[in-house]
């Protein structure tokens, strides 16, 4: 794919979806299993029986203009998720951050697929100040089974805060509600999505300073027989347009999944 100054949107939605690369179009029979959080939109969520989310599509299209199709049901909670990715079950993690662990049963795709701004979200009648990891010392941190929030601050989370883990993010921003723990830890542009998809955008509110940004990545099982795709991959992700489009796609179904999920607000 060439380099090429920016252009419309459109056509640059239209530079993704374009024809199988040739090299690879020939082998049509070709089709990946894929796994993602189950809970972390608008990233990537389970919606009915698949995943959905900026993720989920950036992985099917990049995958589908070398003529692969990519699967993208559901197969369990992040946890799993990993568990299959490590067993081979699973080729295709759609986008996690990097820590030792994972590197250690997956390949990951140097060029990051996204860049996720981690911040500190409270609840508005009990807020903190906040400049430094320093500052979330002693208190109880909310958070998601099987969730990595980069492998340094999980050492400091583990070794300087109290965590509560459940199986939703739903679950955790109502025990932050309630003020059952003091902070959630968590993507900006995701939780603000679920701010509004639960209605409580004027009860929790996300503190300005970043816990960091952090690059996601697509990455492959280590026992999958398709590892030989993934600089084909990468090089879609080198285009100057690719950055538009994830942006474009986090707007889009940051939309998607605050009509899909308007569940009773917590209270």
């Amino acid at each position: 794919m060439k380099k090429r100054a920016v252009t419309p949107l459109f056509l640059m939605v239209c530079c993704f979806l374009a024809e199988p690369i040739e090299a690879f179009a020939e082998d049509s029979s070709i089709k990946l299993s894929a796994c993602g959080h189950h809970d972390y939109p608008p990233w990537n969520w389970t919606s009915g029986s698949e995943i959905k989310g900026a993720c989920a599509e950036v992985t099917k299209t990049l995958f589908a203009n070398l003529g692969v199709d990519v699967d993208l049901t559901y197969v369990g909670p992040w946890k799993r998720c990993q568990s299959y990715i490590e067993t081979g079950r699973v080729d295709i993690n759609i986008c996690s951050f990097i820590n030792e662990t994972r590197k250690s049963y997956s390949t990951f795709i140097a060029t990051p697929m996204g860049f996720n701004e981690q911040a500190v979200f409270v609840n508005k009648s009990a807020s903190f100040a906040f400049q430094n990891w320093q500052d979330l010392a002693g208190k109880k941190a909310g958070m998601v089974l099987g969730v990595s929030i980069g492998q340094r601050f999980d050492r400091y989370l583990k070794d300087n805060t109290n965590i509560e883990r459940v199986t939703t993010y739903r679950q955790n921003f109502h025990k932050l509600f309630h003020q059952r723990v003091d902070f959630i830890p968590v993507g900006r542009f995701s939780g603000l999505a679920m701010l509004q998809a639960f209605g409580i955008k004027d009860d929790i509110v996300d503190l300005p300073t970043s816990i960091f940004t952090g690059n996601l990545y697509i990455s492959m099982s280590k026992k999958s027989p398709y590892l030989y795709l993934l600089p084909e991959i990468e090089k879609q992700m080198q285009s100057d347009d690719y950055p538009v489009w994830v942006k474009s796609l986090l707007i889009k179904y940051a939309g998607v999944y605050a009509k899909e999920a308007q569940l009773k607000p917590i209270e």
